[in-house]
């Protein structure tokens, strides 16, 4: 039941957020990789695409995930309109994701692994570490437990709540070093920003 709140809710949102430029986290990311040979990016949980988009017209092969039909309808109907060749988009669940090994150079995760019980996070984060490929990058950025909606609505498990039919996991920085256990840690910190209200996060570079 969970499932189907979490996809309705996220179609009512993406029918109506306009597509909006990348945000910073992908810009300060392709400066980090613009002299890299990497070439193929993973957009996990990419919404309506704006980072894809953004991605590809920088030269990645972009392949772009989200659960979210209308978000990648959105997507869909920008790649036709604008002839945007590199990037292919997927409907799917994140947790379902079955890529083969070693595939991608780049995974982008932008606000897309904190929705998730502590057992599928792991399970996430396992699959993550098993199609990077060696010498690849993973980017995170997920809530932090010092945003101002932790501990709002109700408790599922730890660090864990639904609000408004809307499930947040929130990370410190123990948990994403923990979750990051096959991987080696490049950067952990924490951020925050102010969208209606202040925002915090924990960001993670990880390599394999």
């Amino acid at each position: 039941m969970r499932f189907m709140e979490q996809r309705e809710y996220w179609k009512s949102r993406w029918e109506k957020v306009e597509r909006k430029p990348a945000n910073n986290f992908a810009r300060r990311i392709f400066s980090l990789i613009k002299n890299k040979k990497f070439k193929t990016l993973l957009d996990l949980g990419c919404g309506n695409g704006s980072d894809s988009i953004y991605f590809a017209n920088k030269g990645f092969k972009v392949t772009a995930i989200d659960f979210s039909e209308s978000g990648i309808k959105q997507l869909q109907k920008e790649i036709r309109q604008k002839r945007i060749k590199k990037i292919i988009p997927i409907c799917q669940d994140v947790k379902k994701i079955n890529f083969i090994d070693s595939y991608f150079d780049i995974i982008y995760a932008h606000l897309s692994l904190h929705y998730f019980d502590d057992k599928t996070t792991t399970q996430v984060f396992n699959k993550l570490h098993r199609i990077l490929k060696k010498k690849g990058l993973i980017f995170i950025k997920c809530k932090s437990i010092e945003d101002k909606l932790y501990g709002n609505g109700k408790k599922i498990e730890n660090n864990m709540y639904i609000l408004n039919n809307h499930v947040r996991h929130f990370f410190d920085k123990d948990y994403m070093r923990e979750k990051l256990g096959k991987f080696k840690i490049l950067k952990l910190r924490k951020t925050s920003c102010i969208y209606s209200y202040k925002s915090s996060f924990i960001e993670a570079v990880a390599t394999k």
